[in-house]
C-alpha cells in the first residue's frame, strides 16, 4: 500500500513541476523523478525476490551487496544486448526475406 503512495506522490510531483517554464529546470526533475522511481521500484523489487533483511547492520550490508549485484548483472546484460545489435547486418538489402515470404504463400 505505501509503495502505491509513494509512486503517487512521485507522480504529482513531476506533474507540477512540469507546469514549470523553464524546459532545462523541467527535464532535469523529470529525470530526477524517473530514477527515484526506477531506484524505487528496482530495490522494492529486489527485496522482496530475495527477502532481504534491513534490521542489522550486516543485513543491510548483505542487502547493499546483493543489489548491487543485480544492477551490476543488469549493465551486463545491457552490454551483451548492445553487443549483438551492432554485429547484426543492418545494410543488407537483398529482399530475402520478402521471398521467403512469397514462396511460402505460393506453395499453398
Amino acid at each position: 500500500m505505501i509503495s502505491w503512495i509513494i509512486i503517487a506522490i512521485l507522480v504529482l510531483v513531476a506533474f507540477f513541476i512540469l507546469k514549470t517554464d523553464h524546459f532545462k529546470h523541467r527535464m532535469w526533475i523529470v529525470l530526477l523523478v524517473f530514477l527515484a522511481l526506477f531506484l524505487y521500484i528496482s530495490i522494492t523489487l529486489v527485496t522482496t525476490k530475495n527477502d532481504l533483511n534491513f534490521n542489522s547492520t550486516e543485513g543491510a550490508l548483505n542487502s547493499a551487496k546483493i543489489y548491487l549485484g543485480w544492477l551490476a548483472n543488469g549493465f551486463q546484460n545491457l552490454k551483451a544486448i548492445t553487443g549483438n545489435v551492432i554485429k547484426m547486418d543492418w545494410t543488407s538489402t537483398d529482399k530475402a526475406f520478402f521471398n521467403k515470404t512469397s514462396v511460402k504463400s505460393e506453395k499453398k
